[in-house]
């Protein structure tokens, strides 16, 4: 279900998180981009704060004030998390941690008095029933859950690869939306971005006199 919001001209977008938010070809360059194709008179400023490895309690520990800086607060800001949370042992954030955390989290960007939007997480590799994506469920439902209580839109990335996956591999089964299970190729990438623009109710096509650019031929 779409969100009832798009971003207007003046808006402010941080995207906080780990290594999907840090890749530097990835969803925070796409997204600007297609906005900016469609929208060019919107003037909308961009803050991609994603690091490498992050788990839950490094997001909270580097929210002030590395994120911030002398930059004015965002209005909008999305967060994706929880891929490198749901590993076991030491290197994890056991569940009922990540779901604590994950409500801390939220409740110091309220203070920021932005439009909070938490991402479900991406997939750990296209097979679907590992162990690594089952245990994904569970976090994921945690992010479900927190941002509810908090009054939180949620993107449900997870959802959306996950029919992506199964309809790929039903005609391709070597189709992949990742490089090495974890970090995401091109085709991962766009479907991220296309996933959270559609969810903000954007649309890419152009309308009006602009038309479709696209002319069908007469037969001769």
């Amino acid at each position: 279900m779409a969100l009832d919001y798009s971003w207007a001209d003046g808006e402010r977008v941080m995207f906080i998180g780990d290594m999907v938010t840090e890749d530097p070809l990835g969803y925070t360059r796409l997204i600007p981009a297609m906005v900016t194709a469609r929208y060019p008179e919107r003037r909308i400023e961009y803050y991609p704060r994603g690091v490498g490895g992050n788990r839950i309690g490094d997001l909270i520990e580097r929210l002030i004030p590395d994120l911030l800086g002398n930059m004015p607060k965002p209005t909008w800001v999305g967060v994706s998390i929880g891929l490198n949370d749901m590993q076991q042992g030491a290197t994890g954030t056991p569940p009922g941690r990540f779901q604590e955390l994950y409500a801390e989290l939220l409740e110091r960007l309220g203070t920021w008095k932005a439009r909070v939007v938490c991402l479900t997480t991406t997939v750990k590799g296209e097979d679907l029933q590992n162990q690594d994506n089952q245990r994904l469920t569970i976090y994921n439902e945690s992010i479900r859950s927190v941002a509810f209580q908090h009054g939180a839109d949620v993107v449900d990335v997870n959802q959306a690869f996950q029919v992506a996956i199964r309809q790929a591999q039903a005609s391709n089964p070597d189709f992949r939306y990742t490089i090495d299970g974890e970090r995401l190729n091109s085709y991962g990438n766009y479907l991220l971005a296309f996933t959270i623009l559609q969810s903000l109710n954007f649309s890419l096509r152009m309308e009006g006199e602009m038309g479709t650019g696209f002319e069908k031929g007469m037969a001769a």
